[in-house]
């Protein structure tokens, strides 16, 4: 079974005054929404962002790495994913290390021109498979509003991994997974209806 949900984005930043989970004081404490290569996270068990320009919130980072021929080059592909009540945030990167083509044997050995290029994509759809069920879900900018349903089935995913697809903007497909772990945690991100809280 297919489902589509099409959510604006608008509501994806709330200002005013709401509440935080009372559980979310007994988690790790990250100070920052933000996904990067070089940073270093708790990955697959709840924590509590506290953002400068989001605010504080529950929520869980993911992230899966493997290889495989993508954007026209053999690459490590890593996923990072932010996932809270109110949204779902990627970072998709593809590393290649291109060293052996084009040169000859000698560069080769000298490792003269060997360079690393890191490159990331905007992801603009989002496929989820919940059991027998498949989310597919519009955002910008590599993010995604969680809706009501969505969260539901998120809080009662079935043990073990859970398979996602990602949409580039350029049409590119990119297939993963979630860890058993933080599909674990998300029993724990979604089990609240609120667990935001705006900074002002």
């Amino acid at each position: 079974m297919l489902r589509k949900s099409l959510a604006g984005l608008g509501a994806l930043i709330v200002l005013g005054s709401s509440t935080i989970s009372a559980t979310a004081a007994q988690f790790p404490v990250v100070q920052s929404a933000a996904l990067g290569t070089s940073r270093s996270l708790p990955w697959s068990k709840p924590v509590t962002v506290t953002d400068p320009f989001e605010g504080t919130f529950v929520a869980v980072f993911d992230r899966n790495f493997f290889y495989k021929e993508i954007f026209n080059t053999n690459a490590r592909v890593e996923v990072q994913s932010l996932w809270s009540r109110q949204s779902i945030r990627f970072l998709l990167t593809a590393s290649d290390r291109d060293c052996l083509r084009g040169l000859s044997y000698f560069d080769r050995l000298s490792g003269s021109t060997c360079s690393e290029v890191i490159g990331s994509k905007n992801i603009i759809e989002l496929f989820v498979k919940i059991g027998e069920q498949v989310f597919r879900v519009s955002g910008q900018n590599s993010t995604f509003v969680v809706s009501d349903e969505l969260a539901r089935a998120l809080q009662n995913a079935p043990d073990g991994n859970a398979s996602i697809r990602l949409v580039t903007e350029s049409g590119s497909t990119v297939d993963s997974e979630i860890g058993k772990e933080t599909v674990k945690a998300w029993r724990t991100v979604y089990t609240n209806p609120v667990s935001f809280r705006s900074t002002n």
